[in-house]
């Protein structure tokens, strides 16, 4: 369909016929007479899909977006190509335009221009877009660690890079997403997780200073609610005192489905907590925390770093996330994943990835108790061993049938639904007091 011929020396033109019958010539300039061969089949390429009526595949779209401006014109002179001041677009645009139709919550929006500020610091706002390859993608990567960025902050930069290219690549602006198949690495930064304990969160309980503050606390904390967007959403009609549950409205989850709100149990620390300040709150008050209502998460970051200091503790990264993180880590050794998950809001790859965290007890508890070969050891096999001697010792002697037991339920725990019967309820609540808080 097209013909290659040579004008002088290294000279090269392509002539063929256009679907009108119209006969074009594209001179191709000086280059190698292998160079002109593959221009030629490029140009048969699009000739044949131009007459097809079908698009360009993706090699010969990367073919024609890594064109010279020179070379691209003359193409579109002919008729196969559109003009690329019809199409053309910088980084500047992609970015605009992508800001412009994304529909995200503000806190991820502000998320979002974080990687854009780090885009057009390294690349300019009136860079082509076709000019950005796969290997500039890999130096922008390699620049932020140089930067001195953490690994999981790279990770998420990259992330979001390649989904803002994709969308380029989608509005046909790029022919390939130049990030696909950037290394990201791992967003996990386990150097920034930081458990706080129960007497660490009692110090916090007392040096808050007010009502408000314990119910942040005490719902971030004990709860594992999201600060502050989970927290500062929190109304008093949401507590089911008498079930001893919590709805907890999930803004950060909302766009999933069934995931708008879920239900926690109203831990014995965080009713208590909850009570009080319910008892203090004015009448028709409709939040649990009744101000900060305009606050943005930097706001309530500084004061809770006063109470921190105030508690006489050493400020952690990430101090609201801290609090989740610990009941993510408590509820995760006591419970099964899907009641975990169901109760934190998120799931158990998130959980393990960003907020289980192995604590000193852990250590401790494993080192009392460790098997080897899933045997118990040492002293522990012989009284194991010296108890079933003494029990096989003991059959036949006790013919009276031992008193039912109904599942799962400790004397301990009858007693307490004995004494809640007869209305007495202890200061913690109607559920037993967990283990750890």
């Amino acid at each position: 369909m097209a013909s290659l011929s040579k004008d002088k020396g290294t000279t090269w033109r392509i002539q063929f016929v256009d679907r009108d019958g119209n006969r074009r010539t594209i001179r191709v300039g000086k280059m190698t007479a292998r160079a002109a061969e593959t221009f030629r089949r490029r140009i048969e390429g699009l000739i044949g899909c131009q007459i097809a009526g079908h698009p360009i595949d993706a090699e010969l779209a990367e073919w024609v977006r890594d064109l010279p401006d020179d070379l691209h014109g003359r193409v579109a002179n002919t008729g196969l190509l559109p003009h690329r001041e019809q199409t053309a677009g910088t980084l500047g645009t992609l970015l605009d335009n992508y800001f412009a139709t994304i529909d995200v919550k503000p806190s991820t929006r502000t998320r979002y221009k974080q990687t854009e500020t780090l885009l057009l610091e390294h690349f300019g706002a009136e860079r082509a877009l076709r000019t950005i390859h796969k290997v500039d993608a890999d130096r922008w990567r390699a620049w932020l660690v140089e930067s001195g960025y953490a690994p999981a902050k790279v990770a998420k930069e990259v992330g979001i890079a390649r989904q803002v290219f994709r969308m380029a690549a989608r509005w046909d602006m790029i022919a390939r997403n130049p990030f696909e198949g950037v290394r990201a690495g791992s967003q996990r930064n386990r150097d920034r997780l930081h458990y706080v304990g129960a007497a660490e969160t009692g110090k916090l309980l007392e040096a808050a200073g007010s009502a408000d503050w314990r119910c942040i606390i005490a719902l971030a904390r004990i709860g594992g609610l999201r600060c502050p967007s989970e927290v500062l959403r929190a109304r008093w009609a949401d507590v089911d005192w008498e079930a001893n549950r919590l709805r907890v409205e999930s803004p950060k989850t909302e766009g999933h489905a069934g995931k708008a709100e879920r239900t926690i149990p109203l831990f014995p620390e965080l009713r208590r907590v909850l009570l009080e300040s319910f008892e203090e709150a004015e009448p028709g008050a409709v939040f649990v925390v009744g101000g900060y209502r305009d606050a943005t998460a930097a706001n309530l970051r500084t004061q809770f770093a006063r109470i921190v200091k105030r508690a006489g503790l050493t400020q952690w990264p990430r101090l609201f996330n801290a609090l989740r993180a610990s009941r993510a880590t408590e509820l995760a050794a006591e419970y099964p994943a899907a009641i975990c998950t169901a109760w934190m809001g998120h799931s158990a790859a998130v959980a393990e990835a960003h907020y289980q965290i192995v604590r000193d007890e852990d250590y401790a508890r494993a080192a009392a108790s460790a098997k080897m070969g899933g045997a118990p050891s040492g002293a522990r096999a012989a009284q194991m061993a010296a108890q079933q001697a003494h029990a096989d010792n003991r059959k036949g002697s006790q013919n009276s049938p031992q008193a039912p037991k109904e599942a799962g339920v400790t004397r301990s725990h009858a007693e307490d639904r004995e004494r809640t019967r007869n209305g007495k309820v202890g200061a913690t609540g109607l559920e037993p007091v967990t283990s750890a808080m």
